[in-house]
């Protein structure tokens, strides 16, 4: 019962994390700005990677392996979300 739970809220915070990846282009304001909170993506990073390594205690490696995939992708796209800002701030 215990995997399950924990599969289940990886599984919904990587579609969370997908959909946060794919929503802004589909639904940008009409302003044409996106935003992104890169603080709250590296929040649930650290999340993610802790449950990773929770995981990887309990000998779950291939759902260890899968915690730390989804946590980098977070981390790149909080990145992603910085360097667009900086971008922007010059070209204004």
């Amino acid at each position: 019962m215990r995997r399950r739970i924990t599969t289940l809220a990886v599984t919904a915070l990587m579609a969370g994390g997908l959909a946060l990846a794919s929503a802004p282009a589909q639904a940008a304001p009409a302003g044409g700005m996106i935003t992104c909170n890169p603080a709250q993506l590296r929040v649930d990073a650290a999340k993610t990677r802790q449950a990773a390594e929770r995981a990887k205690v309990a000998g779950r490696y291939q759902e260890w392996r899968h915690g730390i995939a989804v946590s980098n992708a977070l981390l790149a796209r909080a990145q992603q979300c910085e360097d667009s800002e900086n971008n922007n701030a010059f070209s204004a």
